[in-house]
């Protein structure tokens, strides 16, 4: 099943690539992506077996040899859903009558051609297509990728065969495709990524942990004052040497802390901190600055990387304890796992 969601993923991956690619060319090029997938991952229903994986080398053997095949399949794809021409830049305005006689067009589909004959020859190759998966997914949301595009393209292609094999495309023969294109929208489904769940190369966030964080802050931040306060009595009592880095009210009794005014000071601080950098979290300059400030402030009074992470610690717990959802909590986890990282980098 891995084998054959691979194959045929990698295929048609192609034909996306395509889009981006200069006139003439007929590279098939694979994006990266950090999707992991085990060589025996057989998990949708419609597993392929040897018979049917035979069955489809056999018919894409015969099928390839009209060199017409490719065109008439991207061709009729295009003509089918004219706003995917847009996709592609080198033929994106040129007229669907003329397609077929251009060369921009006439190159990106036998890139496709190329790629689904490399991948459906190696549909035997089990662990080589399960590698191969795992350097594919996200990357190619961003150039709107979807996976109803795929499932029409899949539907397309079975059009196209059947009508240039005749007989020799079964009924058998059919299903295999079938199951296959089956398999290839599922592992389109798990492997391309909503635009607001790819992290930002700098921030290392996601627009959904960012409209997570800033909407459950949105919730608590006119306590925000008191949520701080809590944190800072358990984290100076769980460690006592932290409330010595405040010397004006490192000396106070922790319980006594709530009402002197140097602390509520201190709290404040914090906690107006806390606000500013949540509310620009979606400024990705900003919030670089924001953290870099932090980080520079705090080298020289010498708070070790462990006070930071226990921070966090307690203001997951306060957070939770204030009724944020558990999964806006699990946003909160990686915000604050980048913040950390930010102000007090391990090495």
């Amino acid at each position: 099943m891995a084998s054959f969601k691979i194959a045929l993923l990698l295929g048609v991956i192609a034909f996306v690539n395509a889009c981006s690619q200069a006139p003439g060319t007929t590279t098939t090029t694979v994006t990266t992506t950090v999707t992991t997938v085990s060589a025996d991952d057989a998990s949708e229903a419609g597993i392929l077996s040897s018979h049917e994986r035979s069955l489809i080398r056999k018919t894409w053997d015969q099928a390839k040899k009209d060199g017409d095949v490719a065109p008439q399949v991207l061709f009729r794809f295009v003509k089918a859903h004219p706003e995917y021409q847009k996709m592609f830049s080198k033929f994106a305005n040129v007229p669907q009558a003329e397609l077929l006689t251009n060369g921009n067009f006439l190159a990106q589909a036998y890139t496709i051609l190329a790629g689904l004959n490399v991948v459906i020859q190696s549909l035997f190759s089990q662990e080589l297509m399960a590698n191969q998966l795992n350097a594919l997914g996200g990357a190619h949301q961003p150039r709107g990728a979807t996976p109803v595009m795929f499932e029409q393209f899949g539907g397309i292609l079975e059009e196209v065969l059947a009508e240039e094999l005749g007989s020799g495309f079964t009924a058998e023969a059919r299903q295999a495709w079938k199951n296959g294109l089956a398999a290839l929208v599922a592992g389109i489904s798990k492997n391309l990524k909503k635009a607001e769940d790819l992290a930002d190369p700098q921030t290392k966030l996601t627009p959904h942990q960012i409209q997570d964080v800033q909407r459950s802050w949105e919730n608590v931040r006119n306590g925000r004052n008191a949520l701080i306060s809590s944190i800072f009595v358990k984290l100076f009592k769980e460690t006592p040497r932290i409330q010595k880095h405040f010397a004006k009210f490192g000396s106070v009794a922790v319980d006594s802390l709530p009402g002197n005014a140097e602390y509520e000071k201190q709290v404040a601080l914090v906690a107006d901190r806390l606000d500013t950098i949540i509310s620009a979290m979606d400024d990705k300059l900003q919030l670089l600055g924001n953290i870099n400030y932090m980080r520079y402030t705090h080298i020289e009074r010498g708070i070790q990387r462990g006070t930071w992470e226990d921070f966090g610690r307690l203001l997951l717990e306060s957070l939770a304890a204030s009724g944020v959802s558990s999964d806006d909590v699990d946003s909160w986890k990686g915000v604050l796992a980048v913040f950390v990282n930010g102000v007090s980098p391990r090495n």
